[in-house]
């Protein structure tokens, strides 16, 4: 059942577009090496999940590298394992915040603002920054590497709802309901070139 509906027309095109958005945000240098990861359920209702490989760089990732998980991190379809902290954040995240797309990165310009004493992306700053205006929050707590269901979940309960999250100390989450919207977000609030982040750590 699992591997039929991994080939499935539906998934294929979703396992694309999510291989596709990895390799994008390693071309615009929101990547960190192998760490960091993107997640998209399954539009059945089952909970199941996609998810990149563990041991992959961005750059390198095909449709056919991305696993299918359940909520328990069990692997349900693909080649790899699967690093264990995206579990307890991802399906944490889909489970209690309802997120169909999860993009967890360590983009260098936003997790720098994660480090300061505001810790997260000004929406008031400019025209562009206010499309995030009610969209942002800070999860002020860092408690090192997520590694067990209760941190995964008190990250999620400290997002309260926003499709965008800044972890202290971290990184940054950023949610949607298509890949496409998702990453758009995550280019804009990481990209050093784009005017939002450049006016927020130049100010």
């Amino acid at each position: 059942m699992h591997a039929d509906d991994f080939k499935s027309p539906s998934v294929t095109r979703l396992r694309e577009d999510l291989a596709l958005a990895l390799r994008a945000a390693s071309h615009h240098g929101l990547a960190e090496g192998v760490c960091n990861h993107f997640s998209v359920e399954l539009p059945d209702g089952s909970g199941r999940f996609l998810l990149n490989p563990r041991g992959l760089l961005w750059s390198e990732v095909q449709a056919d590298d991305v696993v299918m998980v359940d909520v328990h991190g069990e692997r349900l379809a693909g080649r790899h394992s699967v690093e264990p902290t995206a579990m307890f954040i991802h399906a944490a995240i889909h489970r209690l915040c309802g997120k169909a797309v999860v993009l967890h990165s360590h983009m260098p310009y936003s997790t720098a603002l994660t480090l300061t004493e505001d810790g997260m992306l000004d929406s008031c700053l400019s025209q562009n920054a206010m499309r995030f205006h009610g969209r942002v929050a800070l999860d002020a707590e860092y408690n090192g590497l997520a590694l067990d269901n209760a941190e995964g979940e008190r990250i999620a309960r400290a997002m309260r709802g926003a499709d965008v999250a800044f972890l202290a100390n971290h990184g940054v989450v950023v949610c949607g309901e298509r890949i496409d919207y998702a990453y758009d977000d995550l280019y804009v609030s990481g990209c050093r070139s784009h005017p939002v982040i450049r006016a927020t750590i130049d100010r």
